[in-house]
């Protein structure tokens, strides 16, 4: 009876413990970046990555969204306990976690203009809006050719960056392939864009190698937590499952008579 009594008090004590190194995590996340991070329904290909392998351990997660470089500053004054979408060292004092995705930002143009785009520098003399913060995440060429192109912008939100280039307002969007298409095809649906427009054939000038991103955490031990937990559901198929539901948004159909137009660039 003592042995019983004992086991029973060692499981209570276990699963106190537990209970106490769980954690809510105030995480900041940039405004939508479709279909990675969805604000409107607070989802997204990486939200359920991030919320998936911290469960693991028993820790939740608050989203809190925010313009990129606020949850930047706010991760150094201690009033995030981690951001996502980093790269190694951009930031002193915080822990960085594995891989946890990779992008694939591309210059994009309407083929109709029979742009020559090779390298980042055959940017120089075009109108280019990009993403937020491009200009310093996707290299030193780009970086020197964003400080000297007068035609140069950036853009939080980036269904306007789709809008912009669909629109004939700008010659180049660079962006992620994935979430091109899937703001495409939101602005398609919304009545934001017309069957015409959407229907342009683009190309996705692959100048840019593929931009591997990692989450950052105030504390080491929640880093840990997160990397352990992101073993865990690649190795049991969770990843892979939260992976195959997204990628069905990205369907170049959009309806029976309406397909987004990939063309194939020589050479990529």
């Amino acid at each position: 009876m003592a042995k019983c009594l004992s086991a029973i008090s060692l499981i209570v004590l276990f699963c106190f413990v537990n209970n106490i190194q769980a954690k809510e995590l105030e995480v900041g996340v940039s405004f939508s970046i479709a279909p990675y991070v969805i604000q409107e329904t607070n989802s997204g290909l990486e939200l359920e990555l991030l919320k998936s392998a911290l469960a693991v351990k028993g820790h939740s997660v608050n989203i809190q969204h925010l313009p990129l470089a606020r949850t930047f500053h706010a991760l150094k004054e201690g009033k995030l306990d981690g951001i996502i979408n980093t790269k190694q060292n951009m930031l002193e004092g915080v822990f960085y976690s594995d891989v946890v995705i990779s992008f694939q930002n591309c210059a994009i143009s309407l083929k109709d203009k029979h742009f020559n785009i090779e390298t980042v520098s055959d940017l120089q003399d075009k109108s280019i809006v990009a993403f937020q913060r491009a200009s310093i995440l996707l290299g030193k060429d780009f970086t020197n050719m964003a400080k000297n192109n007068r035609q140069y912008s950036e853009q939080a939100k980036q269904i306007i960056q789709v809008k912009m280039l669909m629109k004939q307002r700008m010659d180049v969007a660079v962006m992620d392939k994935n979430i091109f298409i899937y703001y495409l095809r939101q602005s398609y649906l919304t009545g934001k864009l017309t069957k015409e427009e959407v229907e342009q054939e683009v190309i996705c000038h692959k100048v840019f190698p593929p931009t591997a991103y990692r989450f950052a955490f105030l504390h080491a031990d929640i880093r840990d937590d997160f990397n352990f937990g992101l073993a865990q559901i690649k190795q049991d198929g969770t990843r892979l499952a939260i992976e195959n539901k997204y990628q069905q948004m990205l369907s170049l159909t959009l309806d029976d008579n309406v397909t987004i137009r990939l063309a194939n660039y020589p050479g990529q």
